[in-house]
């Protein structure tokens, strides 16, 4: 279940963009059947889930010129690694499934999550403590 929290007034303290891809992406994880117990929390949206026994985070990661939002990259690197199975057997199908997100590559413990308008980020998968 996502972390509810109380309404905020958006003149005193809008979210950022982070926090609101964080918010979007922690509703696409709830929504799929292989994620459980889906948070998201802290100022950068770090992003708290269960899948595959274990509990994860994924965090927001920022790009060569400092941003988190990148322009449109080249072509994304296959998958492998140690959390590639969380990632293609629960996060990929999640975001895959919703509207916004137009396609989800993991090489090893590295997401990079393309969105419809263009732009992508990257998130790291870590086991969260």
């Amino acid at each position: 279940m996502i972390t509810p929290f109380p309404p905020s007034d958006c003149d005193e303290s809008p979210l950022t963009a982070v926090e609101e891809e964080a918010v979007r992406l922690a509703h696409a994880l709830e929504a799929h059947p292989g994620t459980s117990d889906v948070t998201d929390c802290n100022a950068r949206g770090e992003v708290v889930f269960t899948a595959g026994g274990s509990t994860w985070a994924l965090d927001f990661q920022d790009g060569p010129d400092g941003n988190v939002f990148q322009d449109p990259p080249s072509t994304p690197a296959p998958a492998g690694g140690p959390a590639a199975d969380v990632l293609h057997g629960a996060v990929i199908p999640a975001l895959l499934a919703h509207p916004a997100y137009r396609a989800a590559t993991a090489d090893g413990d590295t997401l990079t999550v393309h969105l419809a308008t263009g732009r992508h980020y990257t998130l790291v998968l870590t086991p969260a403590a």
